[in-house]
């Protein structure tokens, strides 16, 4: 660990890969992911990076989020961060803000814990601008969360050369870290990076980090896992999720704009709610289904996100007439509904509206345009737990998507 004080040398052992991934921040790169299997030693030498530049540059600050606040106090700050800090820089040079979820060390700095799914958490941990920005777990986390906090790395320590941080097991190939670190290209649009030498990513796996195991995980857990999971947690793959609920989805399945039909017999358009709020608009030809456009922000007020629809001209056709559509939103919304156009009720109805998007998939009645990033990021790994349940992380596109078509089912008329 060459450059770093004595004192981190002294006390923390980097494996090999560990080493390269340290070499991997010199480079010059402003985005750096580390992606593998599970236990790899990933989040462990981030949070070393974190620390040593808290120590490093006084004043500075510095923030670590996951999706959820007390993912990220249990996970990181208590099992990893805590631990390293007591051994680096002493349990008298550094005080826990516990209500506040922040680190304060002697020199001044700080380093933040938060969720960016958490609204309560938002706009605190982004009302402060930041030398570090460390996605832990990311592919749990939506770009536009991740776009959102970019705007907040933006403090001025002399010196200090700011940074964001990455880590994740990997999603499916559509996700859009993937398509940011390993396609290099851009995850709305798909067209190249402007930049690709500022994003740089590096593979870890358990066994880089066997001397750090206990004997027994990597053969008797990860080697007995399903060939899905054990493809991401022990090989570090970007693959499908086990469980994946639309699984008779496929690449047949995603058009080119050209592709896409010009008219369609009706449109409709499904509205989730939330922090990460999404629309999805869909078009009808008899009973076949083309997702015609989605969109997506993060922590948005819904009056000002339907003015973005409008402005965008969501609500019109290609003529630039007027067309407002039914757009089926979540029951949940209350008043929010009134405020998108042609907002109604959507049915929630979960498993029978899956049954039925599955039903559209098995007869060639299911298609989507390829500029819809967030329905593609998304489908390939909206799945259930070991209890059937759906997994409730990145399905905001997926309630809207269902919304806009099995309300309509349900409510409409679908045409022969």
């Amino acid at each position: 660990m060459s450059g770093l004080p004595g004192i981190f040398e002294n006390v923390f052992h980097p494996t090999r890969v560990q080493r390269a991934a340290l070499r991997l921040l010199k480079t010059g790169a402003k985005h750096v992911l580390l992606f593998g299997g599970s236990r790899s030693g990933k989040t462990t030498i981030l949070v070393i990076v974190i620390i040593y530049r808290a120590v490093r540059y006084a004043g500075s600050r510095h923030l670590i989020c996951r999706l959820r606040t007390k993912d990220a106090r249990s996970s990181v700050l208590h099992e990893t961060m805590m631990p390293w800090l007591k051994k680096i820089v002493g349990v008298k040079r550094f005080k826990l803000v516990a209500h506040d979820n922040y680190v304060k060390l002697w020199n001044g700095s700080e380093i933040w814990i938060g969720g960016l799914g958490d609204k309560e958490q938002v706009d605190k941990i982004l009302g402060h601008e930041y030398n570090t920005i460390y996605f832990n777990e990311v592919s749990q986390i939506s770009y536009a969360a991740v776009n959102v906090a970019y705007s907040r790395l933006a403090m001025n320590i002399p010196g200090c050369r700011n940074l964001f941080l990455y880590d994740c097991n990997p999603a499916s190939p559509m996700h859009w870290a993937y398509k940011v670190f390993i396609r290099k290209i851009e995850a709305r649009t798909d067209s190249p990076l402007l930049k690709p030498e500022l994003y740089a990513s590096m593979l870890l796996n358990p066994a880089d980090n066997a001397e750090n195991l206990a004997a027994d995980y990597i053969e008797d857990i990860l080697d007995t896992m399903p060939e899905k999971q054990k493809a991401r947690f022990r090989d570090g793959l970007w693959v499908k999720a086990d469980g994946v609920v639309y699984e008779k989805f496929s690449e047949d399945m995603i058009l080119l704009p050209e592709e896409m039909p010009e008219r369609y017999d009706m449109v409709t358009a499904g509205q989730d709610f939330g922090l990460n709020i999404t629309n999805v608009k869909v078009g009808w030809i008899g009973r076949a289904v083309y997702v015609i456009a989605d969109y997506g922000a993060y922590n948005v007020p819904t009056r000002s996100f339907n003015e973005d629809l409008t402005e965008q001209g969501w609500y019109e056709n290609d003529d630039g007439t007027l067309n407002v559509f039914p757009t089926f939103c979540d029951p949940a919304g209350g008043e929010r509904i009134q405020e998108i156009t042609g907002g109604v009720k959507a049915n929630n109805s979960v498993d029978s509206g899956i049954d039925y998007i599955c039903a559209l998939m098995e007869r060639d009645q299911f298609f989507v345009c390829s500029k819809c990033t967030g329905v593609l990021q998304e489908i390939a790994d909206y799945a259930r737990d070991e209890s059937n349940q759906i997994v409730k992380v990145n399905d905001h596109y997926m309630d809207a998507m269902r919304y806009a078509i099995f309300s309509q089912v349900q409510y409409g008329v679908v045409c022969n």
